[in-house]
């Protein structure tokens, strides 16, 4: 198992993790790091515990925003139907258009015939 330094908001933590996952430890604790700092950018002069605060409510809020732009497969096999009856829709319009210019031709052929 292996062990990291990480550095947050001014203290060093010894974390635990599995071997291998050193480098991603390491990224999360960046990532982290600057949400703190946005925290402190908007809370001004917080104290640690209001800092730590608001950098969790900005991370919550980001989570809360991509799960609700997420796309279940359910929703996307949905919405790919609805495209296909588009085109479908689109394709018999046209078709339509098309024996509707026929029809209008007949009607002035036979208009002219008689």
């Amino acid at each position: 198992m292996g062990q990291v330094s990480i550095r947050l908001n001014g203290y060093v933590y010894n974390v635990g993790c599995q071997d291998g996952e050193e480098a991603h430890l390491y990224d999360m604790a960046r990532h982290v790091e600057g949400w703190l700092q946005r925290a402190r950018t908007l809370g001004g002069a917080a104290s640690e515990s209001k800092t730590l605060m608001m950098a969790a409510l900005l991370m919550a809020d980001e989570i809360f925003e991509l799960k609700r732009r997420q796309i279940s497969p359910q929703a996307e096999t949905q919405i790919q139907q609805a495209e296909q009856l588009l085109r479908l829709e689109g394709a018999r319009q046209e078709r339509l258009a098309r024996l509707a210019g026929q029809a209008e031709l007949l009607a002035a052929e036979l208009e002219r015939a008689s």
